[in-house]
């Protein structure tokens, strides 16, 4: 079982692990952005959530779960914490930045969801990255289930106490931290976003609160300030305390609450005085002695109802620095042993820490001026280790992953000097103990370790209260005091009985405190980042290049027959989301790899002309992008319509990485047929029960293949005929006499599919993004990588009707259940107003109906007069002669392989299989004239002639072997090819979809045999051939294409069953740059990702 990455405010993170139910759930939806308001006399832009200061208070019940979605409509990176929720089986929520997750990019949106258990009070939720708290904050309110442990109030108030800049907070911190110095103070303090009366310009926006005599009142106090403990008191009136930070406490009687940044504070106020108006009052809690802060009191005002008007009676304020008054508030809290989700005090303790605290100084960055102390930097630290956090990936993904790199785990049990930590005479500018270093130590700790600490503060600069938080727990705060901890007379007086419990604790000025908590809460358990987010849809524009977004790349969990699995993919969502463009649009892509995979997006069928850069496929046009890291993919889309897609272009990752690509005509041109009256994309996918990296791995390991897939899915949904599947089913309204193009894409990793429509015909109008001729037919034969554009009517009977895909089986001899996925998957098409009916199901070909699938392919003709038309250039310069088929490799030196004759199994063309480099992507060799990449010498003819498609030499040894190599061929710009492909029946015959990248290509024949080049030629279509970038070459045939290569760079040409991709079935043209600027490839753009 894993352990969780948590994290302690200030500078400490730990590692943990469990479980728990979820219940009700309740959604909210956030919307960060900037807005102007009114505050002091002046206009100020913020940033808030919906509108709001503070933002919307959140209101569940304990048990509950709940669901925020936060769009960033802001142009500030964003996340938020749910500052005291445990976060049971949920660490991916917690949400500090580059703690447990990556920041949410202006533009894109991330869901938070968490189950509520064991916590009942108030709590909050704030903003987790730089300053932008200080207005991105609210309260989160937990009800109980059944009662409060104390009388029920007449209402309930949330009193959030905030901090104020009369300056842009992020100019602040900048502008602050820039040159080793400390921001400015703020200029007021607020009470639910209100300065209050004691300020200029404030009085009429004051916050009030209405009682009535006689009443109890419960006020839920939240110090949302970034940097000041808050002295807060009622004039005239006591406040009963009976919860602090969520958790119930014995009842305590004050006049003054002293209140820390994070912490909360539950009070009973009874409307007990003459009917009048009394001010509630909040200003500083100084506790760093000669450190200028800000002396303002902010105000808010209790009204009796019916009073007579009057001017409010302050209260009594406390002296800035009673530390006294402080101390004695905080250290006379004590737990509701009796009360709900009390936990008592763990006595055997597993780790014991002591953990200094406090501020010091670290070393000017080379080349720069720092304004601290000595001409360094001011800096904070635990133990001496100052906090730095990671930038590439968050430390919960890292661990989740195995990424080293991002954080260690040594972080100290103990400082490494012991001095004398309060003595302000002695140390506070003392040199040989004030440097630290810049680190980013974690400790680690076992499942259900019980862990102590001691809290020391340190005179370092300057003593002060430090409120230190723990993210992903609760503690029992069990003694605290001043001066240096007492190892020996200290535990005397520790609370085993009846403690406080806190997630925030205020460690005394110049003094210590002790805590206790057992690390008994999993954060990767359940092993997936919610909220995949690669790609956020957005118009891109004809004339601007507009941007799209891809923060996220992230491990998922969802539920699939019957079992939940982790997945990697986009946007939360499978299939990823749809891109939708029109013809001369450029389209920019921000990918952000946050899982723990190399990844890469391969924009499929996209010419990528002069932007070979952005075409994709790992280590022959990029290197990876590595886990933590980030590409953009920027390229214009011309001459092309059509249907499209992305996928993952790494491994196998592709089986849930993917999408559609829409490419409309311009804006004010129509299509070549009837306009329809609906669109929707149909993408047939692959899944297995099993990870999907772990069946590559697997399969490959030992020479042989992987698993066969266990369903086919519909827009990500197996269908009604699986297991657990009905309800996910992808369903289709339509209106009867209408007319639908549905955009049929094959992105299974493996596996041709037939595709029906029970009782209805479809007409097809585009493959591949080519306009064809119109075709009907009742069946569409779809293969990996290509994809089918098809015009339905809804003339049928209302009702409902299946849409079924499986498989097209082209090897002979594999037995169903066996040799292939003989599953099928099934959407349902509904009639609008129909009655409810079971759906007609389709009659579906045979899984080895190899003449309808030929039948299919071979009729299919280009549409001359559409638009993109391009004639079949007849001048040819380079012929060549490629077979495409399986063999044998040998055995790697020391290893052992379970294919026949003791080998591995491969793949090749002309007997060259393919092996990508790792060193350097082939395009940036061919840029930087790079040797020992790959070599030119690609053959244009088998090595050996033989009986191709015979299958009797099936495993006849003599032609089986081939050897690994990067063998490329090159073309001259502008040079036409042809390509007869020959399938071969070595190892077994199968239909092979070859996809060429950067290029469509006319497809002249097929048949099937040995290719005859005296009679094969009569039958090229040379008129109206198909247009594609994918071809199935028959099983047992062959295929001819021919095209011209325009477009200067390397061009990856492969089979797209992916299970013959590793195998080495695959080659490359590399296509010199033309005579002309315009017609050479232009420099790598600055951040294509390094291998």
């Amino acid at each position: 079982m894993a352990r969780p990455l948590l994290f302690l405010a200030c500078a400490l993170a730990l590692l943990a692990c469990s479980s728990v139910a979820s219940a009700d759930t309740v959604k909210h939806s956030f919307h960060i952005k900037n807005v102007t308001v009114e505050r002091l006399c002046k206009q100020h832009v913020i940033t808030a959530v919906n509108d709001k200061l503070p933002g919307p208070i959140i209101k569940v019940h304990e048990g509950d779960t709940l669901e925020v979605k936060v769009v960033n409509m802001s142009p500030y990176n964003i996340t938020i914490h749910w500052h005291g929720i445990f976060q049971i089986l949920s660490g991916w929520s917690d949400g500090p930045e580059y703690t447990t997750q990556c920041p949410i990019l202006p533009g894109t949106s991330y869901t938070y969801k968490f189950t509520i258990t064991g916590q009942e009070g108030t709590l909050w939720w704030h903003a987790h990255v730089h300053w932008l708290r200080a207005t991105v904050h609210g309260a989160l309110i937990i009800r109980p289930k059944t009662a409060y442990p104390f009388p029920k109030p007449h209402k309930e108030f949330p009193i959030l106490l905030g901090e104020w800049w009369n300056s842009d907070i992020n100019t602040v911190y900048n502008q602050g931290f820039a040159n080793g110095g400390l921001p400015n103070n703020s200029d007021a303090f607020t009470i639910n976003g209100q300065p209050g009366a004691l300020y200029p310009c404030s009085s009429s926006d004051t916050y009030n609160l209405t009682v009535e005599q006689g009443r109890t009142y419960l006020l839920r106090i939240i110090n949302a300030a970034l940097n000041t403990q808050l002295f807060f008191k009622i004039a005239n009136h006591n406040m009963t305390v009976v919860a602090v930070d969520a958790s119930y406490t014995a009842q305590l009687v004050t006049d003054v609450v002293v209140v820390s940044p994070g912490q909360t504070t539950d009070v009973l106020i009874t409307a007990n005085q003459p009917p009048a108006s009394y001010y509630m009052a909040a200003h500083a809690y100084a506790s760093a002695p000669g450190v200028a802060f800000d002396n303002t009191t902010t105000t808010g005002i209790i009204v009796y109802k019916n009073s007579k008007p009057s001017t409010p009676v302050m209260p009594a304020p406390t002296a800035f620095n009673d530390t006294p008054a402080a101390f004695k508030f905080n250290s006379n809290l004590t737990g509701l042993v009796t009360g709900p989700h009390w936990t008592p005090v763990p006595t055997k303790i597993d780790e014991n820490m002591f953990v200094t605290v406090g501020l010091g100084l670290s070393p000017c960055a080379a080349n720069a001026t720092c304004v601290g102390p000595l001409g360094m930097n001011f800096a904070a630290n635990m133990n001496n280790a100052s906090f730095q956090f990671p930038t590439k990936l968050s430390m919960l993904q890292a661990f989740f992953g195995n990424v080293g790199g991002i954080y260690t785990t040594d972080f100290p049990d103990n400082p490494p000097l012991v001095f004398d930590y309060t003595n302000s005479n002695i140390n506070g500018f003392n040199t040989s103990i004030l440097p630290t270093l810049k680190s980013t130590k974690v400790k680690k700790l076992k499942f259900n370790s019980t862990v102590q600490i001691v809290f020391q503060n340190t005179a370092l600069i300057s003593i002060e209260n430090h409120p230190i938080h723990l993210h992903g727990f609760n503690f029992h705060v069990l003694a605290q005091g001043f001066g240096n901890y007492d190892a020996v007379n200290a535990p005397k007086q520790f609370n085993l009985v009846n403690p406080q419990v806190r997630n925030t604790i205020g460690v005394p000025v110049g003094g210590w405190a002790v805590i206790r908590f057992t690390a008994n809460n999993p954060g990767l358990d359940i092993g997936k980042v919610k909220g995949y987010q690669i790609f956020k849809r957005l118009k891109v524009d004809q004339t601007n290049q507009d941007s799209m977004t891809v923060p996220q790349v992230q491990n998922l969990t969802i539920q699939r027959l019957c079992n939940q699995h982790v997945i990697t993919a986009v946007n939360g969502g499978l299939p990823g989301p749809l891109i939708e463009v029109h013809e001369g649009d450029t389209l920019v892509v921000h990918v952000f790899n946050k899982s723990p995979y190399n990844i890469s997006i391969h924009w499929h069928g996209i010419f990528q002309i002069l932007s070979g850069w952005a075409d994709g496929p790992e280590y022959v046009t990029q290197c990876p992008i590595l886990p933590g890291t980030s590409y953009t993919y920027t390229f214009n889309i011309t001459g092309q319509e059509g249907t499209l897609w992305w996928h993952a272009h790494v491994h196998w990752l592709r089986a849930t990485v993917y999408g559609a690509l829409i490419i409309r005509p311009k804006k004010d041109n129509c299509y070549p047929f009837q306009k329809p009256d609906g669109e929707f994309p149909i993408l047939l996918g692959e899944w297995w029960n099993s990870n999907i990296n772990d069946v590559y791995n697997q399969g490959f390991a030992n020479g042989l293949l992987p698993n066969n897939s266990d369903a086919f899915t519909i827009n990500g949904q197996p269908g009604a005929l699986y297991p657990c599947s009905s309800s996910g089913a992808y369903n289709l309204t339509v209106e009867q006499g209408k007319t639908y193009l549905l955009r049929i894409i094959n992105a299974a990793l493996n596996t041709q599919l037939f595709f029906k429509i029970a009782n209805h015909n479809m007409t097809v109008v585009a493959v591949d993004a080519s306009y064809t001729a119109q075709m009907v037919t009742d069946v569409v034969v779809v293969s990996p990588g290509q994809t089918t554009d098809v015009l339905i009517t809804a003339n049928q009977p209302p009702a409902s009707y299946y849409m079924a895909a499986h498989a097209y089986a082209s090897a002979p001899g594999a037995a169903p259940g066996t040799g292939f996925d003989n599953t099928t998957t099934t959407g349902v098409i509904v009639y609008k107003n129909s009655k409810p009916s079971t759906p007609v199901m389709p009659a579906l070909p045979a899984f080895n109906d190899t003449p309808t699938a030929f039948k299919f392919n071979s009729n299919l003709t280009g549409l001359v007069n559409g638009p993109h038309w391009i004639p079949v250039p007849l001048k040819i310069d380079e012929h060549m002669f490629v077979t495409v088929g399986l063999g044998l490799s040998p055995c790697a030196a020391n290893a052992t392989c379970l294919g026949p004759s003791g080998m591995s199994f491969s793949a090749n063309m002309n007997n060259a299989s393919f092996q990508f480099p790792t060193k350097l992507s082939m395009l940036q060799a061919f840029f930087n004239n790079v040797g020992g990449i790959y070599t030119t010498d690609f053959p244009d003819n088998p090595p050996l002639v033989f009986d191709y498609t015979n299958s009797n030499n099936g495993l006849n040894t003599s032609i089986l072997t081939t050897l690994k190599s990067s063998k490329v061929k090159k073309l001259k710009f502008n040079s036409t090819v042809q390509i007869v492909f020959q399938n071969t029946a070595l190892i077994t015959l199968e239909n092979h979809p070859i996809h060429l990248h950067g290029f469509n290509f006319h497809v002249l024949a097929q048949g099937f045999g040995n290719y005859d080049v005296v009679n094969a030629p009569k039958q090229f279509n040379l008129v109206n051939p198909q247009i594609r970038n994918t071809i199935g070459v028959p099983v047992g045939g062959w295929a001819v294409i021919r095209f011209t290569a325009n477009n200067p760079g390397v061009w990856l040409m492969h089979c797209h069953l992916d299970i013959h991709l590793p195998l080495g079935l695959a080659t490359a043209f590399v296509v010199e740059n033309g005579p002309t600027l315009s017609t050479t490839l232009p420099p790598p753009p600055s951040d294509l990702p390094k291998c």
